[in-house]
């Protein structure tokens, strides 16, 4: 973690379909703190304190400085000067378009990188909907603000007989990651001296879901709740494998903890399975219910738990409970570590800018959410939320020079039926990330890329790579933007490509892909 600004600032895994993206590979690491633990662990106090004053927080300085250094940089890159596309691609666009205009809103904007030049531009001034789109503000705004190698911390701490599990957002945090913690407590801490585990995840506000999400429903992974103590994208995978005709099914859940409590009703037939997760007070419930097909193998699926806070904790403390080999796991609360812990362990997670690679690669709703509310924490010194978030995206926006008439937004992925913005400005965020100089040009490989991987794997193949994008879709909305290259690798063209309207989703991406098409041929 790095402070303050004067030491460091330049001048110059599935949205939609769930989720189960890898965590993003990195160094992230595990810090093993002091290995003695002294008896007394209060802090010995002055026999005059000083009279506190007026301070400002260090990241909220070093975000203000960032801030206001941007606003000196940014330059209005829509008043650029127009250029033209070859006879061929312009020819082809503009039969895309009219093809698109019957059954959708359509907006489109090209800009040669290079020069700034506008090459192409229909309705580029026009705010539609984005979609997952959405989560290309989100990131740039959080690595220029951040900075992209920001780390977040998970700690763990030790005072009068209760360890302290505290967050600070991590979205990434995976049951490898909370075992290698395990491991460093188990081996400092003898099972005889700690009585209860507290979660502390007041680096957030208590909302877990943010507008646009809907709280109730069966639980899909794409909508999980967002925490500052978070664990596997606060999901589960639920494994139901059929038995015998006319018996149970056999489940299983991972992680195991004391916080998700299974109830299957479902037995070994020929119908079909449904799992969903719901509340259940302090409980996250798992209801399998229906029939399994005899012969079917194992169906896996991944639901959202319900309390972030108290999912990690008693993973974390089930964990601690095989590595103790003790009886039963340590009781979990929720609380606030007091001054004069002790910390002991700290996991920290690879730099932001690979973190994000969930969220743009993978398009991870849950990422972003973190993001912005870590955002919103430390730009304001106050709990994140979506309210201090969405001023730090607006102030950002401003910095910028952009005009707020060209956005409107919920929340940080984009699952959002009012969220609004332009090619234009779309455009404007993308070529950020081919500034070498820029921290958003660490994001560039945390892109999709054409024909590989991400969600752009199965689109756009006979590019050979050429095309880094990233996708979005809702039901009336569909998104594409990106950045060409040309066969040295070099960024060539900037582009956003948005859809609104009753257009079939598989129409609205062939419709996209051919328009792309028409930009490979352009830097040929």
């Amino acid at each position: 973690m790095r402070f303050p600004l004067a030491q460091t600032l330049p001048l110059a895994l599935l949205a939609l379909t769930g989720l189960g993206a890898p965590a993003a590979a990195g160094s992230a690491e595990t810090t093993a703190l002091p290995a003695a633990v002294p008896e007394a662990f209060d802090a010995p106090h002055s026999e005059a304190p000083a009279e506190p004053g007026p301070t400002l927080d260090p990241w909220a300085h070093e975000i203000e400085a960032r801030l206001q250094q941007l606003a000196l940089r940014s330059e209005p890159e829509h008043a650029a000067t127009r250029g033209r596309l070859t006879r061929s691609s312009a020819s082809q666009l503009d039969r895309l378009l009219r093809v698109a205009s019957r059954s959708a809103e359509v907006a489109i904007t090209v800009r040669d990188l290079d020069t700034g030049a506008v090459l192409f531009d229909h309705h580029g001034d026009e705010a539609l909907n984005p979609a997952s789109n959405q989560k290309i503000l989100t990131a740039v705004a959080a690595v220029e603000l951040l900075g992209a190698d920001y780390r977040f911390e998970t700690r763990v701490a030790l005072h009068d007989g209760t360890l302290y599990l505290i967050g600070e957002g991590d979205p990434s945090l995976q049951r490898d990651d909370l075992e290698s913690l395990v491991a460093e407590v188990a081996a400092r801490v003898r099972p005889g001296d700690v009585r209860r585990i507290v979660i502390d995840d007041s680096a957030f506000s208590e909302r877990r879901f943010g507008p646009g999400y809907d709280e109730d429903g069966p639980g899909h992974s794409y909508m999980a709740p967002s925490g500052a103590l978070s664990l596997q994208f606060n999901t589960v995978e639920i494994q139901v494998s059929g038995t015998r005709p006319g018996r149970p099914v056999a489940v299983s859940v991972s992680p195991s903890c004391a916080h998700v409590e299974v109830h299957a009703s479902a037995t070994t037939g020929r119908g079909s399975v449904r799992v969903q997760t719901s509340s259940a007070g302090d409980h996250t419930r798992v209801d399998v219910r229906g029939q399994l097909a005899a012969g079917s193998g194992t169906v896996r699926v991944r639901r959202r738990i319900t309390d972030p806070g108290l999912f990690t904790g008693t993973a974390f403390a089930e964990s601690l409970r095989r590595a103790w080999r003790t009886g039963d796991a340590l009781e979990v609360v929720r609380g606030r570590v007091p001054d004069g812990a002790l910390e002991i362990a700290v996991h920290r997670s690879t730099p932001l800018a690979e973190v994000l690679a969930s969220a743009l690669k993978f398009s991870n709703n849950f990422t972003t959410e973190q993001v912005l509310r870590t955002l919103g924490w430390r730009m304001s010194g106050e709990p994140g939320d979506w309210d201090n978030g969405a001023r730090a995206l607006e102030r950002f926006w401003a910095a910028l020079g952009q005009t707020p008439d060209d956005l409107a937004f919920e929340n940080a992925s984009g699952l959002s039926r009012k969220g609004r913005v332009t090619t234009r400005a779309l455009v404007d965020l993308l070529s950020l990330t081919v500034e070498a100089d820029r921290e958003a040009a660490l994001l560039w490989s945390s892109m999709p890329v054409a024909g590989r991987e991400g969600t752009l794997r199965k689109r756009l193949g006979s590019t050979g790579g050429r095309v880094r994008a990233k996708t979005g879709t809702l039901r009336g909305a569909s998104a594409l933007s990106g950045v060409v290259v040309d066969r040295k690798g070099t960024p060539r063209l900037g582009f956003s490509i948005l859809l609104n309207g009753r257009i079939d989703a598989s129409q609205s991406r062939r419709i996209q892909d051919r328009m792309v098409m028409a930009l490979v041929d352009h830097v040929r």
